[in-house]
């Protein structure tokens, strides 16, 4: 029977693991406040992320940029923004730091992803980091999406540039709006 280790336990990890290292595997940690939320029940609506925005409504202002990982656990080979037009120089630079993790640099038409969706229309940043999912809708709902697909090591760079990308925005000053 399927765990759902590509979808959603990659994701999970990815960002469980992201933050751990930028709150212990850092000397100099994050200056801004990094939250991480797990959202749950995006596929019968999007409902965890309906109720986060709704939640955090009188506040999504104070949020600099979102993200989520939810595509697997393919390499990250694009790094999209929608940053406003003023500031496209900033996700360049971001994505600059990414290309020796072989990550290209996208466009800024990023969606963040599916539970992005309420974040974005209230006029939050979202950047994309885009994975290979070519295999991703192989396993995608059936009984074969089990650990055992997730190879060692498979996660190791999808963290990595989460971390740097998280850092960055961190540790920036800088708002992307």
């Amino acid at each position: 029977q399927g765990t759902g280790a590509v979808d959603d336990g990659a994701g999970v990890a990815i960002v469980i693991a992201a933050a751990r290292a930028l709150m212990e595997g850092m000397e100099n940690p994050p200056r801004r406040t990094v939250r991480i939320v797990l959202f749950g029940a995006e596929e019968v609506g999007l409902v965890g992320a309906r109720h986060y925005a709704q939640t955090y409504a009188s506040t999504l202002e104070q949020h600099i940029v979102a993200t989520e990982s939810d595509f697997g656990a393919g390499d990250i080979w694009r790094f999209d923004t929608r940053f406003g037009q003023d500031k496209i120089h900033l996700g360049r630079a971001i994505a600059q730091v990414l290309e020796p993790l072989g990550i290209a640099p996208g466009n800024n038409q990023a969606y963040g992803g599916p539970d992005m969706k309420y974040l974005r229309e209230a006029g939050v940043p979202v950047v994309t980091l885009m994975q290979d999912g070519s295999d991703y809708f192989d396993l995608h709902h059936t009984p074969n999406d089990t650990l055992d697909k997730v190879p060692p090591g498979a996660l190791d760079q999808n963290v990595a540039a989460h971390v740097a990308y998280l850092y960055l925005v961190a540790n920036s000053g800088l708002y992307f709006r």
